[in-house]
């Protein structure tokens, strides 16, 4: 193609035809730059649907995220209920006296077990790291999301100030010379008859002014105001997170 122009170039110019020649040159320019533009612009269109499609998959994802997270929560949520029944039931069977230390003990630590809240963030932790975040072009959605975003991480620092409330309490005891925590079932199992000879003996559940017993009863009553509130703001989590699901869900990922 490029030597059939040169040919009619070379043979306007031998002809004498200067003006043919110029007209000529400038419409094979005007023909290069409209070959560019179009080239450009099929290019800039690759380009967007590219980048529709990452969108639309990021929509999703997060949306897929977000429908976890509402399970997630249902789950721990359920823990969580089942724990505050079971602190209620200790705070009976502390004061049905007398008591098996171990079977009140081997409770407890069902009780103070931690079931934490991982909610899964991968999708938009992905599209805010790699800069990607320019990409969601829905304004309000986008938005919205980084509202939740920062919502979701206050509450999660409201968790750990929970938890961290619970393990300070417990940071009070003397988990052998205080609890007998060797009564627990499995360690009462694997500790030998000499072992336990040599722990301290302390029937503090069966004595309802020992000290011991009061804090122990007392720190139930606070394990179950921290469950309450570890409810509340899971609660408020999952209302929260309602109107960027909607949104979400407008885009069509279902």
């Amino acid at each position: 193609m490029i030597q059939f122009f040169r040919k009619i170039r070379q043979d306007l110019l031998s002809e004498g035809k200067t003006k043919k020649y110029l007209k000529y040159a400038v419409g094979e320019i005007v023909l290069v730059v409209i070959g560019i533009l179009i080239a450009l612009q099929i290019n800039n269109w690759n380009e967007n649907r590219k980048n529709e499609i990452t969108e639309a998959d990021y929509y999703c994802r997060i949306l897929d995220d977000l429908e976890l997270n509402q399970k997630l929560i249902d789950e721990t949520s359920k823990l969580t209920t089942n724990k505050i029944k079971l602190c209620k039931e200790l705070i009976l069977d502390l004061n049905k006296i007398p008591n098996e230390r171990g079977k009140i003990l081997d409770k407890f630590v069902l009780a103070l077990r931690q079931d934490v809240f991982v909610p899964s963030t991968i999708a938009f932790e992905d599209i805010t790291s790699s800069g990607q975040l320019k990409l969601l072009t829905d304004l309000k959605l986008k938005n919205r999301l980084i509202q939740h975003s920062t919502f979701l991480n206050n509450i999660l620092n409201l968790l750990q100030e929970n938890r961290n409330e619970i393990i300070e309490r417990m940071g009070d005891y003397d988990l052998v010379c205080d609890f007998g925590y060797q009564d627990i079932e499995y360690l009462n199992k694997e500790l030998d008859k000499e072992h336990l000879d040599l722990l301290p003996k302390n029937d503090w559940t069966n004595e309802p002014n020992n000290p011991i017993f009061l804090k122990f009863q007392d720190n139930l009553v606070f394990f179950i105001a921290m469950l309450i509130r570890q409810k509340q703001h899971l609660s408020n989590l999952k209302k929260e997170m309602q109107e960027p699901i909607e949104l979400l869900k407008k885009k069509k990922c279902q």
